[in-house]
């Protein structure tokens, strides 16, 4: 998994759902958000943390947005900071808004209700 630039990113996620319209390689992307603080962690190291986050509940620790993209078996991910946060969900939200002709319309099937006659 490649971890690119937020401009990058946004370059590549455009050109993901380009492949989708196309048909190649999957129906589907797939956006996923998680919060994340950057701090690869071990077994033991998590124990610790477990215990080192009790005591400092209240610190003013930055966290970052960890965004990844998936099509086929392509997969980009790129790490936002929250002082970017704004331009990049803006940025995001202009391509998935673009690239949403693709979608197509759920067929509503029509119910036949039957009416019950009272006797």
């Amino acid at each position: 998994m490649a971890v690119l630039e937020v401009n990058r990113f946004l370059t590549e996620l455009a050109g993901l759902y380009e492949k989708c319209k196309e048909g190649t390689a999957g129906k589907a992307v797939t956006l996923t958000m998680k919060r994340s603080d950057l701090k690869p962690r071990t077994r033991r190291a998590k124990a610790k943390a477990k215990v080192e986050d009790k005591d400092k509940e209240n610190s003013d620790d930055e966290y970052s947005c960890l965004v990844r993209a998936k099509h086929g078996k392509r997969k980009i991910s790129t790490v936002v900071s929250a002082k970017d946060h704004l331009y990049f969900l803006n940025a995001c939200n202009t391509i998935c808004k673009a690239h949403m002709d693709a979608l197509k319309r759920r067929d509503k099937k029509k119910k036949k209700k039957k009416k019950k006659k009272k006797k």
